[in-house]
C-alpha cells in the first residue's frame, strides 16, 4: 500500500513538424494536412520491408490512410504515388549518412544530455519518502501498429495519447503537474503511476514504478514465495484436482477439474486474458474440438496457436478419466455463452470450445478454493523454477570446474524453463553466418591448442635430453668436484628449460580453456537458437533458485548471467541473501 507518491507527469511527444508533403492520389494531387503527412511518412519508412508485401497490414493500413483522407472507399496501395513522401525519408537518410564522425559523436552527445535532463525531471517519483525510478515516462507516439505474429489489427494506425487523455495516480500531498491532464486521482493500493485507454486496442497503457522500487521488488518477492507454497501442497492439490475428475455427473466440477489437469500437466496458459479482436490465440479454457486429437493408446495430441501465435504441439500419455472427460469435452463442444474474463467476449465464441461456460476468473477461483492463493500462472512459475532447480542439481558442475561450464549450466537450466513454457521464437535470419563465425573460431582455436600441444612436447623432449645429457657428463667426470660443477652448470639449464615447460603448458590450458568456452558457446547458441529465454528468466523463474546454486559452485549467477535490466529487477535477491547471512552470523 502506499503512503505517498509524487511525481511530474509523463512525457507527451510533440508530432513531428509539417514539411507540406503532396502526394499524387488516384490521379489527383493533393497537399496533406500534418495528420496525413504523419501516416504517409510512417508507411515510406516501410517501403522495402516484408511488412508491405503483408496483404493484412497494408490493407489495414489503406483502411486507417483512407479514413484519414476522408474517402468513402478504402484506397489500395497502387492508388498512392507515395514516391514523394519516399524521397523525404531517403533524403533524411543520406543527410545522417553524411554525417562525419565528429557531426555524430556531438549528435550523440545532444541527445545524451536531453534524454538525461528528462530523465531527471520525469523519470523519478517520490514513493514514501523514498526517490525511486519509473520503468517508463515518455509517452508511445503515433505510428503504424506493428503486432505480433499474426496478430489481425497489424498496420492500423495507433494514435498516440495526448494529455487530455492521460490520468495521473498522485497521492493529496503531491504538487499538480502543469498541462491538460484528463483526471487526477489516487489510489494507493497501485503502483501505476500514469495511464490512459489505447485508442487502437481499447485497452488501459500504464507508466509503471521501475522494477528496482524497493515496493516492486517486495511484491516480486511475494510471487515467487506463492512456487514453494504450492511446492509444498502439491500433491494435496493434485489429489483434489484428480477427485473433481471423476465427479462426472450433474456438477460441473469434473469439467474445470479438467481445465486445471492440462493447466498442471501442459503448463497451460488460461487462454482468456485477450481482447476481442486479438489473434485466435488458445489457452486451457479457449480449446476447440479442433485443437485436440485423442489417440487410442491413450495420448492425447494438442496443436494450436497459444500467445504471441506461437505454435504449441505437444502430446501427453494422459490417465484415462482425462481420456474419457476429453471425449465426453469434444462431443458436447459449444460456443461460449459468457463474456469471459471480465466483461469482454471471447474472441473465438462463436465457434465450438471445450469449456464455453468457463474464463480464467473461474479457473482461479476453483484453484483458489483448494489452495489460497493459487492461480493458473503460479503452476507456470512453479514448474519452471522446479525445472530450474532440478537442471542445475544435476548438471555436475563443481567449484573447481571453469566459468564456462558453469554459464553452460545456467542456460542449458534456462533452456529448460523455455521448453516447458513454449516460449518459442523464429530463428534467427543470421544463423547461418553466426554458425559458420563460430566454426571458424573454432578452427582457429584448435590451431592455437595444437600449436600449444606441440610447443610443450618440444619443452619436455628437451628437457628430458638435457636431464639425460647432465647424468652422462656428470658419470664421465673425473672427480666429485667436477661432477659438482657440472650438476650446478646444469641445474641452471635445466630450470630455464623447466621454466619454459610450465609456461608453455599454462598457455596450453589457456588455450584449452578458451577452446572449451567457444564450444560450450557454439552449442548453446544451436540450442536456443528457436527459443525465448528472456521471458521465463524475467517471469517464471525464481532467481534465489539461480542464487543458491551460484553460491555453492562459486559462480555469481545474477552478475554473470543476467541481463543489467534483470539484475535490477532481482537486487533483492541479493539484499535478501545478505540479511540472512547476518541473521546467522
Amino acid at each position: 500500500m502506499l503512503e505517498q507518491l509524487i511525481h511530474n507527469g509523463v512525457i507527451v511527444p510533440e508530432p513531428p513538424k509539417s514539411v507540406g508533403l503532396v502526394l499524387k492520389i488516384e490521379g489527383r494531387e493533393v497537399a496533406l494536412t500534418p495528420r496525413q503527412e504523419e501516416m504517409a511518412l510512417a508507411w515510406a519508412k516501410k517501403l522495402g520491408t516484408p511488412y508491405v508485401k503483408d496483404r493484412t497490414f497494408a490493407r489495414n493500413f489503406m483502411t486507417d490512410f483512407s479514413q484519414a483522407l476522408g474517402l468513402e472507399r478504402v484506397l489500395s496501395v497502387e492508388d498512392v504515388d507515395f514516391g514523394p513522401a519516399l524521397r523525404i525519408v531517403e533524403a533524411e537518410r543520406e543527410a545522417r549518412e553524411r554525417l562525419s564522425p565528429e557531426e555524430r559523436k556531438a549528435q550523440a552527445a545532444e541527445r545524451k544530455a536531453l534524454r538525461e535532463e528528462l530523465k531527471e525531471r520525469f523519470g523519478h517519483a517520490v514513493v514514501n519518502g523514498e526517490r525511486v525510478e519509473l520503468a517508463n515516462y515518455i509517452v508511445e507516439p503515433s505510428g503504424i501498429f506493428m503486432g505480433r505474429g499474426k496478430h489481425p489489427l497489424r498496420g492500423r494506425w495507433k494514435e498516440g495519447a495526448r494529455q487530455q487523455d492521460i490520468t495521473l495516480n498522485l497521492s493529496p500531498d503531491a504538487p499538480r503537474p502543469e498541462g491538460d491532464w484528463a483526471e487526477i486521482v489516487w489510489q494507493p493500493e497501485s503502483l501505476w503511476v500514469a495511464r490512459w485507454r489505447d485508442k487502437l486496442s481499447d485497452k488501459l497503457k500504464y507508466v509503471w514504478l521501475h522494477d528496482s522500487a524497493p515496493i516492486k521488488q517486495e511484491r516480486e518477492a511475494q510471487k515467487f514465495d506463492k512456487v514453494y507454497e504450492l511446492e509444498d501442497e502439491l500433491a494435496m492439490v493434485r489429489a483434489r484436482i484428480q477427485q473433481d475428475l471423476c465427479q462426472n455427473g450433474e456438477s460441473d466440477r469434473w469439467r474445470i477439474a479438467t481445465a486445471c489437469y492440462l493447466i498442471d500437466a501442459l503448463c497451460l496458459r488460461v487462454g482468456d486474458e485477450k481482447d476481442p479482436d486479438e489473434a485466435d490465440t488458445v489457452g486451457a479454457t479457449t480449446l476447440r474440438p479442433e485443437h485436440v486429437t485423442l489417440h487410442e493408446d491413450g495420448v492425447a495430441e494438442f496443436r494450436f496457436l497459444g500467445k504471441d501465435s506461437i505454435l504449441w504441439h505437444k502430446k501427453l500419455q494422459v490417465p484415462e478419466v482425462v481420456h474419457a472427460n476429453l471425449t465426453e469435452l469434444i462431443r458436447t463442444a459449444r460456443p461460449s455463452s459468457n463474456s469471459g474474463n471480465g466483461d469482454r467476449p471471447h474472441p473465438t465464441r462463436d465457434k465450438p470450445q471445450l469449456f464455453p461456460d468457463f474464463s480464467s476468473r473461474d479457473v482461479n477461483a476453483y484453484l483458489s478454493d483448494v489452495l489460497p492463493g493459487l492461480t493458473a500462472k503460479v503452476f507456470r512459475t512453479h514448474h519452471a523454477t522446479m525445472a530450474v532447480r532440478r537442471c542445475l542439481e544435476e548438471s555436475g558442475v563443481a567449484a573447481e570446474d571453469p566459468e564456462h561450464k558453469k554459464w553452460e549450466a545456467a542456460n542449458l537450466a534456462n533452456l529448460e524453463a523455455a521448453i516447458l513454457c513454449n516460449h518459442t521464437k523464429q530463428e534467427p535470419a543470421t544463423w547461418a553466418r553466426s554458425r559458420k563465425r563460430y566454426q571458424e573460431r573454432q578452427e582457429k582455436s584448435k590451431e592455437r591448442v595444437n600449436k600449444y600441444r606441440a610447443q610443450v612436447r618440444t619443452y619436455r623432449e628437451a628437457l628430458a635430453a638435457l636431464r639425460a645429457e647432465a647424468s652422462q657428463k656428470q658419470q664421465e667426470a673425473g672427480s666429485p668436484e667436477a661432477a659438482r660443477k657440472l650438476r650446478a652448470r646444469y641445474e641452471k639449464r635445466m630450470e630455464t628449460a623447466r621454466r619454459r615447460v610450465a609456461r608453455g603448458e599454462e598457455q596450453l590450458e589457456r588455450a584449452q580453456l578458451a577452446l572449451g568456452k567457444i564450444k560450450v558457446q557454439a552449442a548453446i547458441a544451436a540450442k536456443k537458437r528457436t527459443w525465448n529465454l528472456v521471458t521465463s528468466l524475467k517471469s517464471y523463474i525464481d532467481p534465489r533458485v539461480y542464487h543458491e546454486w551460484g553460491e555453492a559452485v562459486g559462480y555469481d549467477v545474477l552478475e554473470r548471467y543476467y541481463p543489467t535490466a534483470l539484475r535490477r529487477k532481482f537486487a533483492w535477491v541479493r539484499a535478501e541473501s545478505e540479511h540472512e547471512e547476518d541473521n546467522e552470523a
